[in-house]
């Protein structure tokens, strides 16, 4: 599916399904959603919008970033959509949840422990913010996930470091079983292969029955090897480099 001209968008068929990457698309990275683009989504929703978000972070980490400030119903799909829980005010629940093995865990941390030792990758918080069990995807912030905001965004910010770390943990991961993607700021997921942001999609899609060509998605790194290029596959898709570029486009609709 195309990557959407903003100029085309009047022309698409009618969108009524709008699924969003958080970091750097909804939020700045690991921050609360601004008033302004909530308000935004909220009335999107009370205007017969359906609002997703799909990020490698845990779901419960989503709701303190993002369900924090919606007074509108909408889906939380964690951990690259394999964990999908549905917010409605102060209710939540899990829907689906597919999880690692521990022994797929244990291979995944063993990997990403040598390559932290091999690259000397210095945590400025603490080695549990570094490297997270998020359950169905584990998930390497160089920095730290909580690192101040600034020095993340220019630690890597054309991914080019952690495009050669991913080559090095393929020493370890077979692409036969795992998928291991540069994301968010500064981060690298490993989920089962099969797992990203196009099956995410897929699978909350299929849930609810929604016809794909309603769907309309947001993502910062919809490129080859970034985390938001597998919904190209799936759906019609927008660029954004930031939650300004994002909130400006969604009043628009």
């Amino acid at each position: 599916m195309p990557v959407i001209d903003l100029n085309q968008l009047n022309e698409l068929p009618e969108k009524k399904v709008i699924i969003a990457d958080v970091d750097d698309t909804i939020c700045e990275s690991c921050q609360v959603i601004w008033p302004e683009m909530a308000a935004e989504i909220d009335r999107l929703v009370r205007n017969g919008f359906t609002f997703a978000f799909i990020s490698g972070t845990k779901s419960d980490d989503l709701k303190k970033m993002v369900s924090v400030g919606l007074k509108e119903t909408h889906h939380i799909l964690g951990t690259t959509g394999t964990n999908y829980m549905l917010i409605c005010g102060e209710d939540s629940d899990i829907v689906y949840n597919l999880s690692f093995t521990n022994e797929e865990k244990e291979e995944i941390n063993l990997a990403f422990e040598k390559l932290i030792n091999y690259y000397n990758i210095q945590s400025m918080t603490t080695k549990e913010d570094q490297l997270q069990d998020r359950d169905s995807q584990i998930t390497l912030s160089a920095i730290g996930r909580h690192a101040p905001s600034d020095m993340k965004r220019n630690y890597d910010s054309d991914g080019k470091i952690r495009m050669m770390w991913v080559g090095y943990l393929r020493n370890f991961l077979s692409e036969d079983k795992y998928a291991v993607k540069v994301a968010g700021t500064t981060s690298i997921d490993v989920t089962r292969k099969g797992f990203d942001k196009e099956s995410g999609i897929r699978k909350f899609a299929e849930h609810h029955s929604f016809d794909i060509n309603s769907i309309l998605f947001f993502g910062d790194k919809i490129y080859p090897g970034g985390n938001d290029f597998p919904a190209t596959r799936i759906v019609d898709c927008i660029s954004v480099k930031s939650p300004h570029d994002t909130l400006d486009i969604l009043k628009k609709l």
